[in-house]
């Protein structure tokens, strides 16, 4: 067992702030991409694959082909995010901050030459999908009213009190990026590079880091 494991299982709660903050910061980048890109998510994945296919029902070929950048971006990020943790296992965390740190510094340079929808989206969805692989967003209210569910008849455990801080967080993290936005434009990206940049050194730094070399920070883990 790794030090950081043995820690994390003295501390459950050390990785509290952590996972909340990805949270917060999933939901800001995620409501920056849907106000940018006129209403599609770079987070929230499955909105995205619906939107898919209703463009492909209807014959909305410039949507069909946003969309497919973003699912395309996705996935491609949670491949280098896959690769980072494999190279670097005991500082997967931070070190996958980091990458959405550069993958999003990399989207605002792109829109610095371009303005081009699916090819933003495309770079915003890599740095979305490298993060993701910290933290499952998905289903947090649906996982939080099973818990509960659980709980009034006496089976399971408090997890739905951290779905719902989790969905909370999103909420907060998506209310913050859409006002952001109405503030500062796209230079509200700069904001959610500088926070992913301070989270990875505060993690990498912190006496009681959470890195999990064993898996990201799922629901279930």
């Amino acid at each position: 067992m790794s030090t950081a494991d043995a820690e994390m299982r003295a501390r459950p709660g050390s990785r509290r702030p952590v996972e909340t903050i990805v949270a917060m910061h999933l939901g800001f980048v995620d409501a920056f991409g849907f106000v940018l890109l006129g209403g599609f998510f770079v987070s929230s994945i499955d909105a995205t694959t619906t939107r898919t296919g209703v463009a492909l029902g209807g014959g909305s070929w410039f949507v069909v082909g946003l969309a497919g950048a973003i699912l395309a971006g996705f996935v491609v990020g949670v491949v280098l995010a896959a690769v980072v943790g494999r190279m670097w296992p005991r500082q997967r965390v931070p070190r996958v901050l980091l990458l959405t740190a550069v993958l999003l510094a990399a989207a605002g340079a792109l829109h610095a030459v371009t303005t081009t929808a699916p090819l933003i989206g495309f770079a915003l969805a890599l740095a979305m999908g490298a993060e993701a692989t910290l933290l499952e967003t998905g289903g947090l209210l649906a996982a939080a009213a099973r818990s509960l569910t659980d709980r009034l008849f006496g089976r399971g455990s408090r997890r739905w009190v951290r779905y719902l801080r989790l969905w909370g967080a999103v909420a907060v993290g998506a209310a913050a990026g859409a006002v952001t936005h109405r503030v500062l434009g796209f230079g509200a990206l700069w904001i959610a590079m500088g926070a992913a940049t301070l989270a990875a050194y505060v993690v990498r730094n912190s006496p009681a880091d959470p890195t999990d070399a064993a898996g990201p920070y799922g629901l279930d883990s």
